[in-house]
């Protein structure tokens, strides 16, 4: 699923700021065409534009390509609510991201220390001291059971079943916590848990701890309008479809952030998103469209090259007769040119994939080829399934920012003898749509991906289970092998049997993968300290501003 940022809320101290931000909210349509005239003229001389920016130095804007949903730690989903709300709250552990090489490395969060017991079924976290939230009250372990109570404990007063649905996959095998000290705490599993520790820092599915005190205060469906947590950031405001507005929190116990204020805009349009960054309403441009690279790149931007730890998939929608047979499942995997999609379609700035386990991943294998491009292959394979050319003809499904790739794709599919035409849709009715596919929709494209090997679990069960395709793979064998990775104790045989199961999903062509991309974030010359891990958000932390 395509993931993005929403903008964000104002701010200041004093009114020459408020003015200065207010203005950056309320750019008129003139001043964003003004933008891309300048972008034109600027591409077509090839020159340099004079890169200015109109907020604050202690102040960065973020341009983000979609709207966050609930600013709520047990209810978010999209990287880009994540990329804003990981400022407010915080993890138990959290991932390093002030290097782009490798796979990213646990650190310390909210927990100093973590360790398993013996068959790694039961986890013990010492829990930072003198924490407080942002607003005042303090972090122990009885702020984190009341969290945890919020999505396992339906006897609990603030028990939420949304947060519940939302955790549910990381936490089904959870049968008891405990509260050993005031800063100890236990989490007993049924099975192993090996992969637990990282899976606390993600987004999606993962507790970060919010104030007890602000949920009691304004309930389960208002802490989304009042964040709070421990954060290096407090919520100062939320305009939706327009920013968010955090400020530094004096009052954190970590180093502090070198920014005064972040503010995240959400700009939809490319070319508006585009034009805002070239004329300095915004420093940092989320989802770089690859034929821009280069231009902004000779105009002074910086483009970092990384991978993060995504990667685009065809999502099979089993309710069509086609994406039920295995053999035209396999045809398609063989038909798509991924290194093409990689070249042509993303200007070189995508790398094809042969594995559904992406880059950033703990168990990513530069060298697997789970997958292959052969069209002559793929045409055999049709026929020897008694199908004639054209025969097979089904829809595929994309957003619009996902419509060049998929189009790509419809013309690989061509050439073998499949007709796929592509239903290209804006977000809100490309959800719509896979959640309620029509007969003839073949397939979507999907974008996600972690530095998780429980990825490819939660990966098939998102793209396979959630389509009803366990009656047309083969779920036994797929099952096995994830759940021999996901309930190993052994910690030297976890990682080679998550890329087992990697293979087993391949084997049967049950979710096919296409590039992952390696330019995504544009940065303004005036920004210092940006890293692009290789995860999907970045630290915002070190990063500082000139004037």
């Amino acid at each position: 699923m395509r993931r993005t940022l929403a903008g964000a809320a104002l701010f200041t101290n004093g009114l020459g700021t408020l003015m200065r931000i207010d203005r950056i909210r309320r750019r008129s349509t003139v001043a964003v065409l003004l933008g891309l005239t300048i972008a034109v003229v600027a591409s077509a001389c090839g020159g340099e534009s004079t890169w200015v920016s109109k907020s604050p130095a202690d102040t960065l804007v973020v341009g983000l390509y979609t709207e966050p949903t609930a600013v709520d730690p047990q209810r978010e989903y999209f990287w880009e609510t994540f990329r804003a709300s990981r400022n407010v709250y915080e993890p138990l552990v959290q991932e390093v991201l002030s290097s782009d090489q490798g796979v990213t490395k646990l650190a310390p969060g909210l927990a100093t220390a973590w360790r398993p017991n013996a068959d790694a079924t039961t986890w013990t976290f010492d829990l930072r001291k003198n924490v407080k939230f942002q607003d005042g009250t303090d972090f122990d372990a009885a702020a984190l059971d009341f969290n945890v109570k919020r999505f396992t404990d339906p006897a609990f007063e603030f028990y939420d079943e949304k947060s519940a649905a939302m955790l549910k996959a990381r936490f089904s095998d959870l049968t008891g916590t405990r509260i050993v000290d005031d800063h100890t705490y236990e989490f007993t599993f049924t099975r192993p848990y090996l992969g637990f520790p990282r899976l606390l820092a993600q987004s999606i599915g993962s507790p970060l701890v919010f104030s007890p005190a602000a949920l009691r205060k304004y309930g389960n469906d208002g802490l989304s309008e009042h964040p709070t947590g421990t954060g290096p950031y407090r919520w100062v405001e939320r305009k939706i479809n327009d920013h968010i507005t955090l400020e530094k929190f004096d009052g954190y116990w970590g180093t502090a952030p070198k920014l005064k204020r972040l503010v995240f805009r959400t700009i939809a349009n490319n070319q508006s998103r585009l034009a805002a960054f070239q004329s300095g309403e915004i420093d940092i441009l989320t989802r770089v469209q690859p034929t821009d690279v280069e231009l902004l790149e000779r105009q002074g931007a910086s483009v970092p090259k990384g991978t993060a730890a995504q990667l685009d998939y065809v999502s099979f929608l089993f309710g069509n007769k086609w994406s039920q047979n295995p053999r035209v499942r396999e045809a398609v995997s063989l038909a798509i040119d991924r290194k093409g999609l990689a070249d042509n379609i993303y200007s070189g700035h995508a790398q094809p994939l042969w594995s559904f386990l992406n880059p950033g991943n703990e168990a990513y294998d530069a060298g697997a080829r789970n997958y292959s491009y052969d069209p002559e292959k793929a045409k055999q394979v049709l026929a020897q399934a008694g199908l004639t050319p054209n025969q097979v003809s089904f829809n595929i499904i994309a957003d619009l920012a996902g419509q060049p790739e998929a189009e790509a794709i419809s013309a690989d599919l061509k050439k073998v003898g499949i007709n796929a035409p592509v239903v290209a849709l804006e977000r809100g009715n490309y959800s719509s749509r896979i959640s309620n596919p029509q007969p003839d929709d073949g397939f979507h494209l999907g974008e996600y991906g972690g530095t998780y090997p429980e990825w490819a679990l939660e990966g098939f069960n998102s793209t396979v289970l959630a389509n009803g395709g366990d009656k047309f793979v083969d779920y036994p064998a797929i099952t096995r092998a994830l759940d021999a990775a996901r309930y190993t104790s052994d910690e030297n045989a976890r990682i080679p049997a998550w890329q087992n199961a990697d293979k087993v999903i391949a084997a049967d062509h049950a979710v096919i993968p296409t590039v992952n991309f390696t330019s995504y974030y544009a940065i303004s010359p005036k920004v210092r300290g940006f890293v692009f891990a290789n995860t999907n958000w970045y630290d915002l932390g070190p990063v500082s501003k000139e004037n």
